[in-house]
């Protein structure tokens, strides 16, 4: 195996071997599905905005509502990227105190600021959910094309749920790397 220096380009996204477990394998495929999804959200969302442009400069007929459809659909394509980007150790970091210091704890600190991120994202995703709801309720929804708010809150929970056991399944790896050292 190459040793890679941590905080290298390389070392980012590859800092461990990818997961074997059955439950790491299926949090992998479900984050690279979501991704895949939110980027064809986004293509769509960037048609849909290139399509409002031409046709508000050419022809004075721009897509009713497209800021609207922009900020909803953005948002739920956004909050799709984040499990993949942590089972890929992708995030942005700070690790200019930690480069220094030993595999090890570097993976304890790492193991801590996962549990972190997926303590953090179950509440989001139990709050997310309850304004969905009270945004339901409450009959909340867009000015120009009167779309429910909640549809947008509710699509964006899922995304939130796998974040949340993405950051536990790292913490997890984190400690085992902790505890054990590197291979």
């Amino acid at each position: 195996m190459i040793e890679l220096e941590p905080g290298s380009v390389e070392h980012v996204g590859h800092p461990e071997e990818p997961p074997h477990s059955p439950l790491g394998m299926r949090l992998l495929a479900v984050s690279r599905a979501l991704a895949y999804l939110g980027g064809t959200i986004m293509i769509l969302l960037i048609a849909m905005s290139l399509i409002s442009i031409v046709g508000r400069k050419l022809f004075s007929m721009p897509i009713p509502g497209d800021l609207e459809i922009m900020q909803m659909g953005a948002a739920v394509a956004a909050a799709m990227f984040f499990p993949w980007c942590q089972m890929n150790d992708a995030h942005v970091r700070v690790d200019f105190f930690t480069t220094g210091l030993p595999a090890r704890v570097r993976a304890a600190l790492d193991c801590i600021a996962a549990l972190l991120l997926g303590a953090v994202m179950l509440l989001l995703s139990w709050r997310t959910t309850v304004a969905a709801l009270a945004s339901k309720q409450s009959g909340d929804s867009s000015v120009m094309l009167g779309l429910p708010q909640w549809i947008a809150e509710a699509l964006i929970v899922p995304s939130l749920i796998v974040f949340a056991l993405t950051g536990l399944y790292i913490a997890r790896r984190r400690f085992w790397l902790a505890c054990k050292g590197p291979r």
